[in-house]
């Protein structure tokens, strides 16, 4: 995407596991959209709102120049919503350009017309890459990281890194959750080692051994309602040079909520095989997810993805991120909210 000559398209699909690179996309496109007289982004989640109010933010006559809509965790869309989009797309109004945020692609009629009117921008290995072909990326999007960052990193050094911080790249989600983790790990490591070459004992010292597990205890925490437990994994994982970022959490959190919604959907009291097969988690994660989706009330985890779904944004754009001496004091605020709120799903009350 030219930031100079190319005109805008009616639409984009910014697609991808690299999350990060998502990120930063969306952030040049905004910027983009900001330079030819927008202001600030409308901001949709296929996980929390309708598409009509999507298409309707769309066709808003606007004023003061280009308007930009972003959507985003559009693998949620189903065919039917997916087509409205299309419809749009046959007349788009010239004045929005609107960004369709994804792991994979898009249903197909969606995708295809994406293709024929706007742009499709994507980064990551692809939905149909294997486990081995996941893990090869993900050594090579961290080696990036660090050389975009300013560091330096010896191939042998980055494999350590993928095997000290990463689970089992299955899926795009996984693997957008891990590319997450490694350019958590890669700000990290590059100011640590302060210009030297990255080394093993920088991420002996540096680097915890699977970090997702460290959200993963904030969820059962969670979940559990357990508000002590869920504050103390909180401050754990923003302490010191080992903190976790935001977005890696609220990933890590989403991932897990997600799982549990599909869990159940499949009754009062799915078993672990059940939730396996219906969510692709194995072993004692998938067993923690079936205890869990019996002890929540009907709903309440669909209820608390939608809720986290506004917390990614929030902790984008929201004036709460701003409160405190700096912008980490400020996101830290953010998640406080969100963890309350999320106790008073668990416990039947609904979010504010």
């Amino acid at each position: 995407m030219s930031t100079t000559s190319e005109p805008l398209h009616p639409v984009y699909a910014i697609q991808g596991e690299d999350r990060p690179w998502v990120d930063r996309a969306i952030a040049r496109l905004i910027q983009r959209v900001g330079s030819e007289g927008g202001g600030a982004p409308e901001r949709f989640s296929a996980a929390e709102d309708v598409v009509g109010d999507v298409i309707s933010a769309c066709q808003t006559l606007s004023f003061g120049g280009m308007q930009g809509i972003v959507f985003t965790h559009a693998d949620a869309l189903r065919a039917a919503d997916a087509d409205e989009i299309v419809a749009y797309l046959d007349d788009p109004n010239p004045a929005t350009v609107l960004a369709i945020v994804s792991y994979g692609s898009l249903p197909q009629r969606l995708q295809q017309a994406v293709v024929r009117v706007g742009r499709v921008l994507h980064r990551g290995p692809g939905p149909k890459a294997s486990a081995r072909e996941r893990k090869k990326w993900l050594e090579e999007h961290f080696s990036q990281e660090v050389t975009r960052l300013g560091g330096r990193v010896a191939p042998v050094v980055t494999r350590a890194v993928v095997e000290r911080v990463c689970t089992e790249a299955t899926d795009a989600e996984r693997t957008a959750m891990n590319a997450l983790l490694l350019t958590n790990e890669a700000e990290k490591l590059v100011a640590y080692a302060g210009g030297a070459p990255i080394d093993r004992d920088m991420v002996a010292v540096m680097c915890s051994e699977h970090p997702e597990a460290r959200v993963y205890e904030l969820a059962d925490a969670l979940v559990t309602g357990s508000v002590a437990s869920a504050f103390d994994r909180l401050r754990e994982l923003g302490a010191g040079d080992d903190r976790t970022a935001p977005v890696v959490i609220v990933n890590g959190l989403a991932r897990h909520y997600r799982a549990l919604s599909r869990a159940q959907e499949l009754g009062r009291h799915p078993s672990p095989d059940e939730v396996s097969a219906a969510t692709g988690i194995k072993g004692y994660p998938a067993k923690k997810v079936a205890e869990q989706a019996g002890v929540l009330a009907p709903g309440a985890a669909a209820q608390a993805v939608v809720r986290l779904a506004r917390l990614e944004i929030d902790l984008r754009v929201s004036a709460q991120r701003e409160l405190g001496q700096s912008s980490d004091d400020g996101q830290r605020f953010v998640l406080e909210c969100a963890a309350r709120d999320l106790i008073d799903i668990t416990r039947g009350h609904t979010a504010a």
